[in-house]
């Protein structure tokens, strides 16, 4: 991967670039599919709540998730030890968490639409985009570095490898986007 670059224009806002590697598009790509799915399983296998569908607020999950990747995405809203009046966590999570999911999705669409099927291996975004890129690439690393390995140590060294990988590209793109 090339580092990400950031080109302006005279007449036009800034455009935020770089190149890829066929088989890191289709990493990313793939990625991003497999996250994507995961928190839309989640939003969707919300229990139903008859007052949700009366006053229009969506409702989602009370506990957290149990794959620990999805519960890294979807964290607590309180730290542990930290007091909890009855179950204020659960009611917090069930009237945010599908906004959440939801704005996780968008960020993860960019990505998708960048890489995608018409995609290629050069990528070019907008101020914009580029934003919603690098919170997409942060759900993807942190998706990624919470998953449980099985295959021994060379599976443990493919996945740093990963993480570590999502971590040069978004802070690659972070300092195109701060002028470094």
């Amino acid at each position: 991967m090339q580092a990400w670059r950031k080109k302006k224009g005279l007449m036009r806002a800034a455009k935020y670039t770089t190149v890829l590697e066929p088989m890191e598009r289709e990493v990313l790509g793939d990625l991003t599919a497999t996250v994507s799915e995961a928190l839309i399983a989640r939003a969707q296998s919300a229990p139903k709540d008859e007052l949700a569908e009366l006053t229009g607020i969506s409702s989602g999950h009370k506990d957290t998730p149990e794959d620990p990747s999805l519960a890294r995405l979807l964290p607590d809203f309180a730290r542990e030890g930290d007091e909890e009046f009855d179950g204020e966590n659960s009611l917090m999570r069930s009237l945010h968490e599908n906004d959440i999911c939801r704005e996780k999705l968008a960020h993860l669409q960019i990505i998708g639409q960048a890489v995608g099927p018409d995609g290629g291996v050069e990528i070019s975004l907008s101020e914009e985009e580029a934003h919603a890129f690098i919170s997409g690439l942060n759900d993807l690393r942190l998706y990624v570095s919470a998953g449980e390995i099985a295959g021994g140590e060379g599976a443990q060294e493919d996945r740093d490898s990963l993480v570590e990988w999502l971590a040069f590209n978004q802070d690659s793109l972070l300092n195109a986007m701060m002028g470094q």
